[in-house]
């Protein structure tokens, strides 16, 4: 190969790099299957926790007061067993990821240390879908990473993956960012919350238990006393899980290990998920 052709051939080939690269994000390990990722903000390296289902992204106090941000109004989330967790926010943060710059008008002030045990290792703060707005991002749990697509990207990854039935929902004040996926039972959908942070069995509602058999009296007590195992579809696929029931305020709610059998892209612009 002569020189202006090897020339021709690299422009070609890391030109194809380029545009069909995503922005690789590597997960961590933290406790059981939680996960965390290093995050720049300031030029300062963080540790927060992945969770696809929290809602809002959240920096500490502590970051707040680094980055002299005035922290004020109130806030409201709800967890899914309809407990409120109040707090404040902050305005114009950016949180580094990779090469990705991801701003945030508004971003959540809530120490995530106040829940989780003493004994666990310090995180600075919650990563959220809600840090991926009008962007593209794909989810491979198997392999611990995310991926920030770009629309060149998304083209390739979605030649072979199915479109899933979703819903796209930000919360009580409309800041929030969760998703919902459609789980098809006796001709309706039932929306289930896409919560990586569910390290436990899928979580059904009384109503949903009693349809998928799981249990009959849905006034029973919060929690049902039985693990069953249960059938989903999950776009074309069937994923069979441990069950149980607690009175939630969704249908149910996915956990990591359904998710991380597959391979789910979501582009927040469009509001659409795929998967594989």
């Amino acid at each position: 190969m002569n020189r202006h052709k090897l020339i021709c051939f690299l422009i070609l080939f890391f030109g194809s790099i380029t545009i069909y690269a995503g922005d690789t994000i590597y997960l961590n390990p933290y406790f059981k299957e939680l996960k965390t990722t290093d995050v720049i903000i300031d030029g300062k390296k963080y540790k927060f926790l992945f969770d696809s289902g929290g809602g809002e992204t959240f920096i500490s106090p502590a970051i707040a007061n680094t980055l002299n941000k005035e922290i004020y109004g109130s806030s409201t989330g709800i967890r899914m067993d309809g407990e409120m967790i109040k707090y404040q926010k902050a305005n114009s943060v950016s949180i580094k990821m990779g090469s990705t710059d991801l701003f945030h008008p508004t971003i959540g002030v809530w120490d995530i240390m106040s829940i989780l045990p003493k004994e666990l290792p310090t995180i600075d703060g919650v990563l959220s879908l809600k840090s991926f707005a009008n962007r593209i991002l794909t989810i491979d749990l198997s392999k611990n990473i995310l991926i920030i697509e770009n629309k060149n990207s998304l083209k390739k990854q979605t030649k072979t993956k199915t479109l899933v039935p979703s819903r796209f929902a930000n919360g009580p004040d409309g800041a929030e960012s969760a998703i919902f996926i459609g789980i098809p039972k006796q001709n309706n959908f039932y929306w289930f919350l896409f919560d990586t942070g569910n390290i436990g069995d899928i979580i059904l509602s009384p109503e949903c238990a009693q349809l998928w058999a799981l249990q009959t009296d849905t006034k029973s007590a919060n929690i049902s006393n039985t693990t069953t195992k249960g059938e989903f579809m999950i776009g074309n696929n069937k994923v069979e899980s441990n069950t149980y029931s607690k009175k939630i305020i969704y249908d149910g709610v996915l956990n990591f290990a359904s998710i991380s059998k597959f391979v789910f892209t979501i582009d927040f612009e469009r509001k659409q998920v795929w998967m594989y």
